[in-house]
């Protein structure tokens, strides 16, 4: 899995030394969720119950359910190193790290960098959704 060079460097990532885990200080991710869009994830994770999928969640609320869904994965990858759902990751993210052991330092910051421009458009699309639903 190759880095998007062109988007790291767009969004103030510094390439140095073909390390591409190197950010600058205007652009700081946390387990894929990029420092931006912290106050739009919290608003979303009010909308969503603390058990079981969202209520309309193949309906109206499609999008509101995929963030959890998203947001539970990305949990999963970073806590527990897929222990738990590593082929329904793959199978929404379309790739899953081989975790078996740990995943290093480098990799959690490869994952988070991979992770962070798919994940911020699931948060714009439910936010989007929501809005329009009155729920935001």
């Amino acid at each position: 899995m190759a880095i998007n060079e062109e988007y790291y460097k767009s969004i103030g990532g510094v390439l140095e030394s073909n390390d591409y885990t190197e950010q600058s200080n205007l652009f700081k991710v946390s387990w894929a969720l990029h420092e931006g869009y912290k106050d739009i994830s919290e608003k979303l994770d009010d909308l969503i119950p603390l058990e079981g999928a969202v209520p309309q969640g193949r309906s109206v609320n499609k999008c509101l359910e995929k963030f959890r869904v998203a947001q539970n994965l990305i949990y999963d990858l970073f806590n527990n190193g897929l222990c738990n759902r590593r082929s329904h990751f793959k199978q929404f993210f379309g790739w899953a790290p081989y975790t078996r052991n740990c995943i290093s330092q480098n990799e959690f910051n490869y994952y988070e960098i991979e992770l962070e421009p798919v994940f911020t458009k699931i948060i714009i699309d439910a936010y989007k959704e929501q809005k329009n639903l009155g729920n935001i």
